[in-house]
């Protein structure tokens, strides 16, 4: 985030730090006059109850809250206060809170209590960098996220046809393709080093390739980029101390370079985890839900806080969030009853919901737990804390719903998910007028290599395809495996003949690819048709038109892109 950002941000949290305090004096205010009110003899059992009630309420938000905003002494009192109310409230310490808990009056408050109540303003002016407890749970350091540019292999201490050889073929597979020398690995810089990268060497270079690796890692603190191996020894003992060395694969000789790639793509993959994610926030109180809010969205999360219980509906179908922090005691409604709430529609039965509480007793996190929601986080959270817990939850959210959503084949969106994205697109057309393009394409004599090479050889097609895809096309582009070999691209704010160039660059590339086979190698074409979004009522209409042009284009000849227009 630019340093602009980031001290726009801090006078915000201080700005909130301020707003917490002016509204702490008015709870002590408030808590006097609860305090005077408990005193009065005269008071009737129900205003009694609902007096303790109240007070209890104020004293567990403070609690949960001070903490975050410098005032630790402040929100621990509070917390004790708070437990010495709560048998008035809950006799039964097995009730989950939110389920109705009643105030009772045979217990009557001890003079301490009032005493210490009434000194609680004091601990307004004891300001300190607040002590948080830590979760039962030990994080692991977030990774840092995969860049969207294209990923960099280096080739380096390579025989020389092997270099050449693999600078052309993985750049037709739609990576960045450079040949260096270990010196080369050593000098560079912060920013390369920040993005998406990996190293191919020679099995007799792992040792001095793996030290630089070390000590680029050391330099920027960044993750172990994969080192993959070539060579012509595929013993036990020799791929143990490739492993020693921390080689992460070995590909004997001659290549087989679609796997290859493929293994590039997943390693780049399992050391990018900490992927930002889409947060949303409920807590009654605004100060506290907005200081989160901003932290979040400094850490590189979308973020939408709100503190009216009745707009979560409307707001979880409109943001759509990866998972779900929920407070919960908020006022007169419950956080443990509106997870349940939110569980009753179908499409919310797997959002991660995680509650935000100083709740503490074991027994009644369990019942919580069990009526709707998947973890407890105890206020206060430091911001680090926050941030570091957001990030892991939103990646093993994100992980889950990949299976939900992605083909497992290829890894892109499934013919259902891509459908609907397809509609979504159309529709923001329309309401934007932006111009879109949706393409279908298809791989030419597939069936042919299913059934003369096998089909393992036609899912490393399948595969290749499916990467040289995701590198040659924008981040904001979509892609779907339709079925079998056909796969759909929507193109965002893209005309028809820039779909048509860079589809056509796309099955250039393509033909260039070499599958190993038993026969020897082989190469594949594509075909494809484009159609406007914008030119069509709805979103299936196009589909079709694109599907139209790509029949068109394989009457003529296969290779290559068509678009479609209208039939005289």
């Amino acid at each position: 985030m630019a340093k602009g950002s980031s001290a726009d941000i801090a006078v915000k949290l201080e700005s909130l730090r301020q707003s917490f305090r002016e509204k702490a004096v008015r709870d002590m205010d408030q808590l006097d006059e609860f305090l005077a009110r408990m005193a009065d003899r005269s008071l009737g059992a129900e205003e009694h109850r609902a007096v303790v009630k109240a007070m209890y309420h104020l004293l567990h938000r403070l609690s949960g809250s001070a903490g975050t905003f410098g005032l630790g002494a402040l929100g621990s009192e509070a917390r004790q206060l708070e437990q010495s109310l709560k048998p008035l409230i809950e006799p039964d310490q097995g009730t989950a809170p939110g389920t109705g808990p009643t105030p009772s009056v045979d217990d009557e408050l001890t003079p301490e209590f009032f005493s210490r109540a009434r000194q609680l303003r004091t601990f307004l002016e004891q300001t300190e960098s607040a002590s948080y407890e830590s979760a039962d749970d030990v994080l692991a350091e977030p990774v840092a996220a995969r860049s969207e540019a294209a990923i960099t292999v280096f080739l380096c201490d390579l025989p020389e046809a092997v270099g050449v050889f693999l600078e052309h073929t993985l750049t037709n597979h739609g990576f960045t393709v450079d040949r260096v020398e270990v010196s080369d690995l050593l000098n560079l810089s912060g920013e390369v080093c920040a993005g998406a990268f990996a190293v191919i060497t020679h099995e007799a270079s792992v040792a001095s390739i793996s030290s630089a690796l070390q000590l680029l890692k050391r330099q920027y603190g960044i993750s172990s980029p994969p080192l993959i191996c070539t060579g012509s020894h595929n013993d036990f003992d020799s791929r143990y101390a490739l492993a020693e060395m921390d080689a992460d694969a070995l590909f004997s000789e001659p290549l087989d370079v679609p796997l290859l790639a493929e293994r590039i793509e997943r390693l780049i993959d399992e050391r990018s985890k900490a992927v930002p994610g889409k947060v949303l926030i409920l807590d009654d109180d605004e100060d506290l839900a907005r200081h989160y809010q901003l932290v979040l969205q400094e850490a590189g999360f979308e973020v939408h806080a709100i503190s009216d219980p009745e707009k979560v509906l409307l707001v979880l179908a409109d943001f759509r969030p990866d998972i779900m922090l929920l407070d919960v005691w908020m006022g007169n409604y419950s956080g443990v009853t509106i997870a349940k709430l939110i569980r009753f529609e179908p499409e919310w039965l797997s959002l991660p919901i995680i509650y935000l509480s100083s709740e503490k007793d074991r027994t009644i996190q369990l019942e919580a737990l069990a009526q709707g929601g998947d973890e407890f986080m105890t206020k206060p959270v430091s911001d680090d804390y926050l941030v570091r817990a957001v990030q892991v939850r939103c990646y093993r959210a994100r992980q889950l719903n990949q299976l939900v959503i992605r083909d497992s084949l290829t890894g892109l969106l499934k013919h259902s998910v891509i459908k609907q994205e397809i509609e979504t697109e159309h529709a923001r057309c329309l309401r934007m007028g932006h111009v879109s393009t949706v393409a279908m394409i298809d791989l030419d004599h597939f069936k042919q290599v299913n059934d003369r090479y096998g089909h393992r050889t036609g899912d490393h097609v399948i595969k290749a395809l499916a990467n040289l895809l995701r590198h040659r096309l924008r981040s904001t582009d979509l892609i779907g495996r339709y079925g079998g070999e056909e796969f759909v691209v929507v193109l965002p704010e893209c005309t028809e003949g820039t779909a048509i160039d860079v589809l056509g660059k796309i099955c250039n590339g393509f033909s260039e690819i070499q599958f190993a086979t038993s026969e020897g190698e082989i190469s594949v074409t594509l075909s494809a048709g484009v159609a406007e979004l914008n030119a069509f009522k709805t979103a299936n209409d196009a589909l079709s038109a694109a599907d139209e042009a790509l029949y068109w284009r394989k009457t003529a000849g296969r290779d290559g892109v068509t678009a479609w227009h209208p039939q005289p």
